[in-house]
């Protein structure tokens, strides 16, 4: 771990010299005037050597919070008798199934962290590996780094079973009048509405021959599990970042209301003027715990940006674990939502606890022998049900490209 955090550490200064150095000049003519075609060469090179250093970075914040949830984890089976109990019951039965041994077996604290690196493997009769309800959290982590709504501080919400959840909004909240003596009170009432949380199902599902799992010099399913895990990951963040509705998770991006159109023919391009636009269609109380939220594409356009004392509104983060800035506020990637053009939502700010995630207990990976017998394949699958809600539109707002003209 200290080498990871080392590694880390130094990406990061080298990230914020490499803007410093490179960066930096490059945006100052662009505050000026038009690039040459040189100087436009250079700062797409320079933009996509400082992307590199990002994705490095991320890669590592992934491998951190992994080790750090394969340790709270076992951290907190240390601390319960009754959940270790029973997770080394349900280790026993895992490993007497595999290695067809007897079942009076120990484990020590070695075993233990060696096997919670493959709790997520389900059994062939039970279904399943059980685990603790506190699992879910250690998913989380790991399910932030692919998705920015998640990472910006998405409400989570975990449920047993996957009964439509029906919640209040409220839609107007009404206003006060002013009461004279001796006569009605007036006002108007508030308005609500409701909003459903579904439990959409998101999986995969993989056979792997007998020759790879027995021939391969590496642990094929280990990679296997990381890959379904992963797959399933991605699918989530792009439905909590741009799902369509309706018959799948309605994203942030789909859900919010438009706080500023950019200008007609502009191809999507936006200004210090917009950005300010838009952080203020949201009400004050929304503002302090804000986040930004960029398209890949548009960050690019973000770095050049100054404010009116000739400061960037775009500052790069020097912390691991911490985001970039955007005029004061945390800024999040997303690899979902539009680069900028006519009529796309390319970028929005807002406080993104509105948005609410709700899981159906956690991840489901299983094994099975037998599904794909015919054909001598080990079967695996991997299911996550869940869904997400904004549940109040004045709360996040984007920005949307104007007509072409």
């Amino acid at each position: 771990m200290a080498i990871i955090m080392e590694n880390l550490k130094r990406l990061l200064d080298e990230r914020a010299n490499a803007w410093e150095t490179e960066g930096k000049p490059l945006t100052d003519i662009a505050s000026e005037r038009a690039f040459t075609a040189e100087e436009q060469e250079k700062f797409d090179r320079a933009s996509e050597a400082f992307d590199g250093y990002t994705q490095r970075i991320k890669a590592l914040e992934l491998t951190v919070e992994q080790e750090r949830a394969v340790k709270d984890f076992g951290d907190m089976l240390k601390s319960d008798e009754q959940v270790r109990k029973a997770m080394f019951s349900e280790l026993r039965s895992v490993l007497v199934q595999r290695a067809n041994v007897s079942a009076d077996m120990e484990f020590t604290g070695r075993d233990l962290n060696a096997a919670l690196r493959n709790l997520s493997v389900g059994t062939d009769s039970a279904g399943g590996n059980t685990a603790a309800p506190d699992f879910l959290a250690e998913l989380i982590r790991p399910l932030r780094n692919f998705s920015s709504v998640l990472g910006a501080g998405a409400r989570i919400i975990t449920t047993a079973n996957g009964n439509d959840l029906t919640m209040p909004s409220l839609a107007t909240p009404g206003a006060a009048a002013v009461a004279t003596e001796g006569n009605t009170i007036g006002g108007t009432d508030a308005t609500f509405a409701q909003k459903v949380l579904k439990a959409y199902k998101f999986g995969q599902y993989m056979g792997i021959s007998r020759e790879l799992m027995d021939d391969s010099a590496i642990d094929i399913e280990a990679l296997v599990i990381a890959l379904i895990g992963e797959n399933i990951g991605a699918l989530l963040g792009q439905k909590l970042a741009v799902g369509a509705g309706t018959t799948e998770t309605a994203g942030l991006f789909t859900a919010a209301t438009v706080g500023k159109t950019g200008a007609v023919g502009a191809s999507g391009a936006f200004t210090f003027d917009d950005i300010i636009d838009v952080e203020y269609s949201i009400p004050a109380p929304y503002r302090a715990n804000a986040s930004w939220l960029f398209a890949d594409g548009a960050i690019k356009d973000a770095r050049k940006l100054k404010d009116g004392n000739d400061q960037y509104l775009w500052q790069p983060s020097t912390q691991a674990g911490q985001p970039d800035r955007l005029n004061g506020k945390p800024l999040f990637s997303d690899a979902y939502v539009a680069d900028p053009a006519n009529g796309a939502r390319s970028f929005g700010f807002g406080d993104v606890s509105r948005y609410w995630v709700r899981f159906v207990n956690s991840m489901r990976i299983e094994r099975s022998e037998h599904a794909l017998f015919g054909s001598d394949q080990v079967a695996f699958r991997g299911v996550l049900r869940a869904d997400g809600i904004l549940t109040d539109a004045s709360a996040f707002k984007v920005f949307a490209g104007g007509a072409a003209s």
